[in-house]
């Protein structure tokens, strides 16, 4: 399931861009079990045992974003799970990345498309075709496709849904 969200693109909102695109943020490689490597930037890394580790400054701030577009949108979690920023660039090499679930337990996963590249993101049966600053909400078996040219910078979070 997909669902596409209102980006309220506050002042907060660009401030992260800023963050994120400046020539100091800490991009690290990483070979990605989906089959498609990727620069990414972990805020919150996922919970492997019991619990969530922070791993950046800025996860204050990605959190504060990403709920202010969750309340506009009206929509209520529980808690993070994940946090980071992925960076993909255009390659002639695998294009799609392999489908697959991040956690097995019941959560949704929201995708902030920063740049507009292209690279489309699909879920089960349906697809998105991002432009800049589209918001996504979407559970179950996804994968991405490559951008076509330039980087596919997303902010993809995690979050807990179980009542």
């Amino acid at each position: 399931m997909i669902e596409q969200l209102v980006n309220p693109k506050t002042e907060n909102y660009n401030n992260l861009k800023n963050i994120i695109f400046h020539s100091d943020f800490a991009w690290h490689y990483a070979d990605s079990q989906t089959g498609m490597p990727y620069y990414g930037h972990v805020f919150l890394e996922r919970p492997d045992n019991s619990y969530s580790q922070i791993r950046s400054e800025h996860l204050n701030r990605v959190a504060f974003v990403v709920d202010e577009i969750l309340k506009h949108n009206n929509i209520k979690y529980q808690f993070f799970l994940r946090s980071n920023a992925n960076c993909v660039h255009s390659d002639r090499g695998v294009q799609l990345s392999e489908p697959h679930v991040d956690h097995d337990f019941p959560h949704i996963n929201i995708i902030v498309y920063l740049t507009d590249t292209g690279g489309k993101t699909y879920c089960e049966d349906e697809f998105h075709d991002p432009k800049e600053d589209d918001v996504i909400l979407m559970t179950g078996k996804h994968w991405m496709e490559r951008p076509k040219t330039g980087r596919r910078i997303i902010l993809v979070n995690t979050l807990y849904t179980h009542d």
